[in-house]
């Protein structure tokens, strides 16, 4: 089924329940999204017969879980969903036993390769489920701002220009792939929204709030080495959030530069995760400085990609300029955004 059509059916069954049906809350995204389907058209007869559908699944699902996807590939997970996407109008015993049956099958043959094809997604996906505890998703718009938290702003900026590799070499501990997900049962279905993070003090990191919004689940990784996080400040409306990590100490960046104080024609890199390849570096410079309300935006041709969002944009001098959100849209080149990473201070 078409992800807008998945997504059209969970917001046309979202909300409370009401009187007398079942409570779903406990349901993943994804199993939900099954008994709406399977249950679409009883709606139409009635409150009654929706009802009776959607117990008779729950009962079904309980009989025949979904299973654990998270040792496939992307590619593979696809192809699996699009070739039990039959089974799912049908019921979710059908569709579970379906799934079933192909990650059976798939668990000895080779993962397939494309572009999508990405190794970390697996990391991320089992370090969501390492553990039962679901943490308690918080409203945005109930949490402080990041100014409210974050300790002083890192000021040792370094004036000595650094050749690219050593460059990398000093920054390359501070960024991580971050991975979120609504539940367990999502992470399993590889239901996750992967994205960055650079580390600003021994356990915080900033990024892009919609990497992590709605998504309590919350992991930072880093060559496979994972630590659970929370969310402990946001400014939704600017895409500003911080992370907390548990864990060691994390090896913050040094120095953030203002944006009063950057200048087009800049030199810049990007450290960050596209497609989940975990510290990718790419060059560029700062094509534009932009001001608008409640955010300051740095233009750059650093080339960016998904899952880049809440990396670093960094000078030739490692210093933090901005955090990457936006890479270029469908009809445009080379017209990628970072948040300046001074904003976050203010």
């Amino acid at each position: 089924m078409p992800k807008t059509r998945m997504l059209a059916l969970a917001l046309l069954f979202a909300g409370p329940a009401l009187a007398g049906e079942p409570d779903r809350s406990a349901l993943s995204y994804e199993d939900n999204v099954t008994v709406n389907t399977v249950c679409f058209a009883a709606r139409k007869h009635g409150a009654s017969d929706f009802e009776r559908c959607v117990n008779t699944q729950i009962q079904a699902l309980k009989a025949h879980p979904a299973p654990d996807r998270t040792t496939l590939s992307e590619p593979q997970a696809r192809a699996i969903e699009r070739d039990c996407a039959w089974a799912r109008r049908i019921g979710v015993a059908e569709y579970n036993d379906c799934l079933t049956k192909a990650v059976t099958a798939a668990s000895g043959t080779d993962a397939p390769t494309d572009k999508d094809s990405i190794a970390a997604n697996t990391g991320l996906a089992r370090a969501l489920v390492a553990d039962d505890v679901v943490p308690v998703a918080m409203p945005l718009a109930t949490m402080p701002p990041p100014r409210k938290v974050l300790p002083h702003r890192p000021d040792h900026v370094t004036r000595a220009a650094l050749a690219p590799a050593e460059l990398y070499k000093k920054l390359e501990r501070s960024v991580f792939v971050v991975g979120a997900a609504r539940s367990a049962g999502d992470a399993r279905a590889r239901d996750i929204m992967q994205g960055s993070a650079v580390a600003i003090s021994a356990h915080l990191l900033l990024t892009n709030c919609h990497v992590v919004r709605d998504r309590p689940m919350i992991v930072i990784l880093q060559e496979h080495v994972s630590h659970h996080a929370k969310l402990v400040a946001s400014d939704d409306a600017s895409d500003r959030c911080v992370l907390e990590a548990d864990g060691p100490d994390l090896e913050p960046v040094a120095g953030v530069r203002p944006f009063s104080d950057l200048a087009v024609g800049e030199r810049v890199f990007a450290i960050g995760a596209p497609r989940a390849l975990e510290r990718t570096l790419t060059e560029g410079l700062v094509s534009g400085l932009r001001t608008g309300p409640g955010r300051n935006m740095i233009q750059t041709s650093a080339p960016l990609s998904p899952g880049s969002s809440g990396g670093g944009l960094f000078d030739e001098r490692g210093n933090l300029l901005g955090i990457t959100t936006l890479a270029s849209l469908p009809g445009s080149q080379n017209l990628n955004f970072a948040i300046a990473a001074s904003d976050y201070w203010e």
